[in-house]
């Protein structure tokens, strides 16, 4: 059973990339590390974009300013 990651733990290994990257490392080491950190990079943007649509449809309702509109969760592949 695979655990779905959260925003956190992807940032987490993020760092762990970034952190290796700064280190002497072969090219090809390099360039899978680099293609690992964008797509975790795209998974950290995605949660976060996620998290913004929520905490403004949560601003909305509490204004009572708008109608309650059909949310739809990006989901990080």
């Amino acid at each position: 059973m695979s655990k779905e990651k959260d925003f956190e733990s992807t940032l987490k290994d993020l760092e762990k990339i970034v952190g290796k990257l700064d280190g002497e490392i072969k090219l090809e080491e390099a360039l899978e590390l680099f293609e690992e950190g964008i797509k975790l990079s795209s998974d950290c943007e995605k949660f976060l974009t996620t998290a913004e649509q929520k905490v403004e449809l949560l601003k909305r309702q509490a204004d009572g300013t708008a109608t309650l509109e059909v949310f739809v969760e990006v989901a990080a592949e």
